[in-house]
């Protein structure tokens, strides 16, 4: 192993946490070889200087701090990040985020009048950018005022 690539990694490690993933590229996209990665990465995280299920801890409360819901987060994770789906499926079962919370926070800032009644185009909206931002259905449907509607899917 290269000190070289080690001391490149402490440097993005000593800014923010990264993923394993998020380091195998940005070392990569530096040129440095396979070995020297497999080396580094093993040394960073028997040291605990990188850790997988540390990074999913602080990415699931950062982005829940921006009101973004389990889906979406899990999703990034998975596809941005390169976590595993074992370590976030740990990691949420750890995690002590109330989403129900979250969602209502979210509810509250972008949609003011949520529990007034709606008609069927803003309950539509309501709920097209509460999906779409990572939010059960759970998480939310019962803030929204119905006043005697039925219930929208």
């Amino acid at each position: 192993m290269s000190s070289l690539a080690f001391s490149y990694v402490v440097n993005l490690l000593a800014r923010r946490e990264y993923s394993e993933f998020e380091i195998r590229c940005k070392m990569q996209e530096k040129a440095f070889s396979e070995e020297e990665i497999d080396q580094t990465i093993g040394q960073l995280q028997q040291k605990n200087w990188q850790s997988d299920k540390r990074f999913t801890e602080n990415y699931f409360r950062a982005r829940a701090q921006r009101g973004y819901g389990i889906n979406r987060i899990k999703q990034e994770l998975r596809q941005l990040k390169g976590v595993q789906s074992e370590t976030i499926n740990e990691v949420l079962i750890e995690t002590e985020i109330d989403w129900s919370e979250v969602a209502l926070s979210v509810l509250s800032k972008k949609f003011p009048d949520y529990q007034s009644k709606q008609d069927q185009k803003t309950k539509q909206k309501i709920w097209h950018y509460m999906l779409s931002h990572g939010f059960y259905a759970e998480d939310f449907s019962d803030f929204l005022g119905r006043g005697g509607d039925e219930e929208f899917y």
